[in-house]
């Protein structure tokens, strides 16, 4: 004789475990736990509770954490961290001793691997507002970051990052940079109001397409290691002398921010630079418009020469700057000697393979000491 019992038992067994699948903080289609944080909620709480390949939801609202550390949300595994912004801003302010916004923080030996952050407004910290440090297979996407004192989006010291359709803006430093870093994608991004719109140093593999720079002291700067962040520990970097980058179908434009720092590098920074290339190796550069920059369009410039500095290799080598529209700038150049290099392109004590081919300028200043019939193309990296 059948046990129907024991068969009821099973089928309000299964519907109990159905039941469970689909309630509560459950998995995702990947397996990954799901966590939902709300207004009143800390999301470094969450972060600090979820287990690594969880995905942490942010609902709409302002964040203010009161633990009263450096970061205001410290990551150091593996995490999707996803402001849930179609209702509203997810917005992350400064709490109590909160410098950084959102830090993924690994070690040289330790990376920290397979992290999203999308979809945060993070405004006004004093010193980054998402920064990677020792983080691989990274994504940044969809945010909004602000004001940021020191930089807005900055992997350093990091690997295989995609940083997408993201808006940096304001601060003291950079809106947006690249540092110490390999195999970096940036695309699709805008950068304005700050000193340099989008920064890349000491890095090799940095690919940067479909950038909008406006309104910044200078929209890109591609730099010399001395000028790295990085100090003592620029030997740690991946790129180290070993720089290479690719800039292609972006917009830099009206870069006429009057400079609002004060001594330093920084300080130095002359309004009105579209492209900044200044002791920089293995840099191409095409299909790009740069216009209406009040001092100059792309210069190309020994680091040294500039900053009265002595470094092993100052000189910008191996650089190509193919099929690019560079007009309209060097109108209304800064008082002084700076005045006499305001043009379109600027090329002064450049080192050795450095090319340019198919770009429309009007003014320059030693671009023939480059210029060529043609530059060999983008082969890769």
């Amino acid at each position: 004789m059948r046990d129907y019992s024991r068969t009821v038992r099973l089928v309000a067994a299964l519907a109990l475990l159905a039941f469970a699948i689909g309630c509560g903080d459950d998995d995702d289609a990947n397996g990954s736990n799901v966590i939902t944080v709300r207004p009143g909620e800390s999301i470094q709480a969450a972060v600090d509770a979820a287990a690594p390949g969880s995905r942490i939801e942010v609902m709409p609202g302002e964040y203010v954490e009161t633990h009263g550390n450096q970061a205001a949300v410290l990551v150091q595994k593996s995490i999707e961290l996803i402001g849930r912004n179609q209702g509203g801003e997810v917005k992350i302010l400064p709490g109590p001793g909160n410098t950084e916004g959102i830090y993924v923080l690994g070690t040289e030996d330790n990376f920290v691997d397979d992290v999203l952050i999308e979809g945060f407004t993070i405004d006004g910290f004093s010193e980054n507002g998402i920064w990677t440090f020792y983080a691989r297979n990274f994504e940044i996407r969809d945010n909004n970051v602000g004001n940021s004192d020191h930089v807005g989006i900055y992997p350093q010291l990091s690997a295989q990052g995609l940083v997408r359709d993201n808006v940096a803006f304001g601060g003291r430093d950079s809106a947006m940079w690249v540092s110490g870093s390999e195999d970096i994608r940036v695309i699709a991004n805008e950068v304005y109001g700050a000193p340099i719109g989008l920064q890349v140093n000491v890095s090799k593999n940095v690919e940067v397409e479909e950038v909008t720079a406006y309104d910044n002291v200078t929209g890109i700067a591609f730099t010399h290691p001395l000028a790295s962040g990085l100090g003592d520990d620029v030997d740690l970097a991946f790129g180290y002398r070993s720089e290479s980058a690719r800039f292609a179908n972006s917009e830099v434009f009206e870069n006429n921010l009057p400079n609002p720092v004060t001594g330093g590098s920084v300080g130095a920074l002359v309004t009105g630079t579209g492209m900044l290339i200044i002791g920089h190796d293995r840099t191409y550069v095409e299909d790009n418009s740069v216009l209406d920059n009040d001092y100059t369009g792309v210069m190309l410039l020994d680091f040294c020469l500039v900053f009265d500095d002595t470094d092993d290799d100052c000189v910008p080598d191996d650089n190509t700057i193919v099929n690019n529209t560079i007009t309209g700038n060097g109108s209304n150049p800064p008082e002084g000697d700076l005045g006499a290099l305001a043009a379109d392109v600027v090329v002064l004590g450049a080192g050795t393979g450095n090319c340019m081919a198919d770009n429309v300028y009007d003014t320059d200043v030693g671009a023939e000491d480059i210029e060529a019939d043609s530059c060999p193309p983008f082969m890769g990296f």
